[in-house]
């Protein structure tokens, strides 16, 4: 039985179809993985013939029996009857959040949402990563204040805005295709955090 780890947030344009990418590539090494696309805008199925070592699937209902060791989902940019049952499913649901303030009015709602999948689902756990993150800014730190005082787990690795990122989505290997080595890392860090929250 497959690990699942979703990523939701109900705002678009924060970054979910390119860690989705980024983390598939990272543990693909290790473990037989795959990336399921339940977002209508098809980034990372238009995508698949490009990634090698990863499987990039259509949505099932039957997630759970699939012969994978990780399957990562990718869910589309608003709530959805689908993200219900797919959470319900979860091992893990990752919200990735820009340091802004819409964006974190937008993980409200999100986490509203998971915290009623987790009443079906007691073994969901949920966590806030910041995405996508500015250099140089007080906002991060003020966006950090604030998810510490939600009831979730904010991640300690975040990972930045960097160029390379938006690149990454595009190449075989993701990140680990171009050579930026802290922009690796970041990924590596995060990776490492989601193996604490249960081996894989």
């Amino acid at each position: 039985m497959p690990k699942i780890i979703t990523l939701a947030h109900q705002k678009g344009g924060v970054g979910k179809s390119t860690l989705a990418a980024n983390l598939a590539a990272s543990f693909k090494s290790n473990v037989r993985t795959a990336i399921m696309d339940v977002d209508p805008q098809g980034t990372i199925t238009q995508l698949s013939k490009i990634y090698k070592g990863i499987d990039i699937l259509p949505y099932s209902e039957n997630i759970s029996s699939l012969e994978y060791d990780v399957i990562f989902i990718d869910t589309p940019p608003y709530l959805s009857d689908n993200l219900l049952k797919i959470l319900e499913i979860s091992d893990l649901v990752i919200i990735p959040t820009k340091a802004g303030i819409a964006d974190l009015l937008a993980i409200r709602s999100t986490i509203s949402v998971v915290e009623k999948s987790q009443k079906r689902n007691p073994k969901l756990k949920a966590v806030v990563v910041l995405n996508m993150v500015k250099y140089a800014t007080t906002l991060t730190e003020d966006v950090r204040k604030q998810i510490g005082e939600l009831d979730i787990t904010l991640l300690k690795a975040q990972i930045s805005d960097r160029v390379n990122f938006t690149r990454s989505i595009a190449l075989e290997s993701a990140i680990y295709g171009i050579g930026d080595l802290k922009a690796e890392k970041e990924i590596d860090n995060l990776t490492k955090e989601i193996l604490l929250l249960f081996s894989i």
